[in-house]
Order: C-alpha cells, then sequence, then structure tokens
C-alpha cells in the first residue's frame, strides 16, 4: 500500500494530482486546509492538504457468481426466440423477455471437452453429420422467422401511422389523433399507441359521437391502469430488509438517490442507517458520500473486493439498514454486469434498485433493461424528471418490462426531491395538460 499527501492551491488541483501520482483507484482518507508561508503569522496562503493512498498490486478477480450469456458467440450457433405477443393481458402484464436458446444437441456437443472436440473435428461421426445437417436448417428457419416479424410488426407500424394520419378517410376520429399525435411527441412507442386505440375503439361503439373531453379522460385511464400495475401498493421498506443495493450507470444520479432515501429512514422513520461505497474508481464519489453520511451521522465504509464488503457487513451487522452505492460501469457490457455480482450477491436479505436517468435515450434504457431482466434487480429508481420534458420512457417502460416502479426523483435537493410515481399527474403530462 502506497500513502500520499498532496498539497495544492486548490482542491480540484489536489484531486488532480492525487489521480496523476496514485492512480484512478486511488483512496481518499483526509482533507483539510492548512496555511502556509507568510512572515510572524501574517500574509500566509491558504492551500489544502489531501492524504490518499493505493494499493500497489490490483487484486485478482473474483469469478463471477451470476453469469450472462454474451450475444456475440462467433464459435456457438445461437438461435434468439422472441416473444411476438402484442396484446397485453387484462391485468396488463405484458411479459416482453428475451431468451437466447442454444439447440440441445449442438449444446452437448459443445459442452464437451477441447481434446474431445479436436478429435471429432477431425473425424466426424455419422451422428455427428446428423446434428449438424439438422442445426443448419433450424438456424436458417429462426433466422428468417425473426426476419418476418420484423418485417410484419414495421407493416403495422407503418399502418398505424397512415391510420392516425388519414384523418378524413379512417374510422379514427380527429380528437383521438390529435392526443395520439401528442403521445408519438413524448416518445410513446407505437405499440402502446396502438394498444390504447384499440382500448378505445373496444370500449365506444359510436367513437365519433364521443365528446373529446371523454376521450381524453378514457386515455388517461388507460395510462394510469398501465402505469399503476408496476407501482407498489406500499412504499415503505420493510424491516426483514437489511440491506439496499443501487446499481447503474455512471453520472445517473446514484449517491444523491441514497442520500435523500437514507435521510427519510433516519428522519421520519428513526431506523439506524449504515452507509457502504464500492465506487472507489472515482474520488469524487467517495467524497460525496461521505459528506452526505457526516451530516446525518450514519458511518460509511468504502470497500474494493468481495471480501473486504463481508468484512464492511460484518462490522455494520447491528444497524437496521445498510445503504450500498455500487460503482458507475457502462453496463452495456457484459463484463461489468458479471463484475457486480460479487457484490449483489452476499448473506444479508436486500432490495436492488436499477437507476437510470430520464434524460437518457430509450433506446439505450431498453439495452440494460433487457440484460438485467434474469438478474436479482427487479426495482427502478428513475431520476432527473425535472431535465426533461419527455416522458414517454416511463409509459414505455410500465408497458414493456416487469420492473417495480419504485421512486422518481426531480430535482438535487435532499431529502425533498424524491418521491413515487403519480399515474394521474403523469398521464396529464403525457398529454400536455401539465
Amino acid at each position: 500500500m502506497k500513502t500520499k499527501k498532496i498539497i495544492a492551491d486548490t482542491m480540484p488541483q489536489a484531486l488532480k494530482m492525487v489521480r496523476q501520482q496514485l492512480g484512478d483507484n486511488a483512496i481518499i482518507v483526509n482533507t483539510r486546509a492548512i496555511n502556509t508561508g507568510g512572515l510572524f503569522g501574517f500574509f500566509s496562503k491558504q492551500k489544502y492538504e489531501v492524504t490518499a493512498y493505493t494499493v500497489d498490486k490490483e487484486e485478482a478477480p473474483l469469478e463471477p457468481m451470476m453469469k450472462y450469456e454474451s450475444k456475440e458467440k462467433p464459435i456457438r450457433p445461437v438461435v434468439e426466440i422472441k416473444n411476438q405477443d402484442n396484446h397485453i393481458p387484462n391485468d396488463m402484464e405484458k411479459q416482453n423477455s428475451v431468451f437466447h436458446k442454444t439447440p440441445q444437441k449442438l449444446y452437448q456437443f459443445y459442452s464437451q471437452p477441447e481434446t474431445v472436440k479436436d478429435k471429432k473435428a477431425s473425424a466426424p461421426s455419422q451422428p455427428e453429420l446428423e446434428n449438424e445437417k439438422q442445426a443448419k436448417p433450424l438456424i436458417k428457419s429462426a433466422d428468417t422467422e425473426n426476419h418476418l416479424l420484423d418485417e410484419i410488426k414495421h407493416m403495422r407500424k407503418m399502418m398505424m401511422t397512415l391510420m392516425m394520419g388519414d384523418k378524413q378517410g379512417s374510422n379514427i376520429p380527429v380528437s383521438v389523433v390529435t392526443h395520439v399525435n401528442q403521445l408519438r411527441k413524448q416518445g410513446v412507442d407505437e405499440e402502446i399507441i396502438e394498444f390504447i386505440v384499440n382500448q378505445l375503439l373496444k370500449k365506444f361503439e359510436s367513437i365519433h359521437d364521443t365528446s373529446e373531453e371523454i376521450i381524453k379522460n378514457e386515455i388517461i385511464s388507460i395510462i394510469e391502469a398501465i402505469i399503476t400495475n408496476r407501482i407498489s401498493e406500499s412504499m415503505s421498506i420493510s424491516e426483514s430488509i437489511r440491506m439496499i443495493n443501487i446499481i447503474g450507470p455512471t453520472g445517473v444520479g446514484k449517491t444523491t438517490s441514497i442520500a435523500k432515501l437514507a435521510t427519510e429512514q433516519v428522519l421520519k422513520q428513526k431506523r439506524r442507517v449504515a452507509m457502504i461505497t464500492t465506487d472507489v474508481y472515482r474520488i469524487a464519489a467517495v467524497e460525496q458520500l461521505k459528506t452526505y453520511a457526516g451530516i446525518l451521522n450514519v458511518p460509511i465504509e468504502v470497500v474494493r473486493s468481495a471480501d473486504e464488503l463481508e468484512q464492511a457487513i460484518s462490522k455494520l451487522e447491528h444497524y437496521d439498514l445498510i445503504y450500498m452505492d455500487t460503482t458507475g460501469r457502462n453496463y452495456k457490457e457484459a463484463k461489468y454486469r458479471e463484475s457486480i455480482n460479487e457484490f449483489i450477491n452476499h448473506p444479508l436479505k436486500s432490495d436492488n434498485y436499477l437507476v437510470l436517468s430520464l434524460t437518457t435515450k430509450f433506446e439505450d434504457m431498453e439495452i440494460l433493461l433487457k440484460e438485467f431482466l434474469e438478474s436479482p434487480i427487479k426495482k427502478l429508481i428513475l431520476t432527473k424528471l425535472d431535465e426533461t420534458t419527455s416522458y414517454g420512457s416511463i409509459l414505455n417502460i410500465a408497458y414493456k418490462y416487469p420492473y417495480q416502479l419504485a421512486y422518481i426523483t426531480n430535482g438535487q435537493s435532499v431529502p425533498e426531491d424524491i418521491a413515487a410515481i403519480d399515474p394521474s399527474l403523469l398521464a396529464r403530462y403525457l398529454l400536455g395538460e401539465e
């Protein structure tokens, strides 16, 4: 371990020097303002002293406990099978998971040791030839099926657009088209727009004779039902939950969200709270969480590995609730998604929250939402509502994915700017009324 004291004119300059001399993995242990120079105590200049340390040798990465299947496997043929049911059941539940299946016989072949495969490759047997003959048509058939399904989906989207644009020749009144265009402007998925229109046509036998106000209220009710289905009846944290793990990409507001949630538990619920951070890759993140912990007068532990996490949990086990801030990474990459498992797989009963920013394009959100479907992460915190005027991604998530919409944040104030999602208010946002 290497320890160093850095003195600089400003704090940002000192932190930059720490990063240059000790690397990005440096951990700040102390910061203070000091006076240097001068004569007999006069004309001294204020500077900043930062004490930091780093471990010279990186610890070997642990084998992830929960592995994700890579999408790119050029050696192994993979068949992608998608659920193409575009209709939501009566309870508004819609499973849109994507599963990757490998043909059974090919799986048996690739699961054998390399030496066995090499022998078979040099002298293929009759069963292998049969397997190859069966696998190739299967892969080709699946690719063709997926291509046809994509074409059908594209045609449906095009027909929906034409139907909405033809105000005079279609059976859709102008009042409905106006609301549909507003939803499309808000970034609502075409599949959801089609679902809403179908619900309207089913409910009103003569939609042309229905007033615009009634149509608008019905659209609001449909949107409310979709979102309400993804919101828990109670937002309180069960006493059996001992740990809250916060996961998410860089810059989405994980640390601030922890401060808001922890403050509510300390001041209102009167629970004994502690904090853990694994985000040692960003010096500022550690300092920010330490500041919040100091304000709340709660302990905080900085950990770099699963072994250190185990020691920290043992030290804090007498606290009612522990919040863990995990490293912000680009979780579109499988290696980073796998690395998070060594931190969220611990013996304490916990809830795992994925934090997403509403300023992110929905297409980019979908990548993470799909990849984490089979993980222990089941709840979402949506941040930066105040930094966007487009709210369609919230409805898209509620309609397409089985995550629970836990919290939404609308500012930087701690702890005020966090709350549960209001389905009625969001529906009015989407229709441009708020």
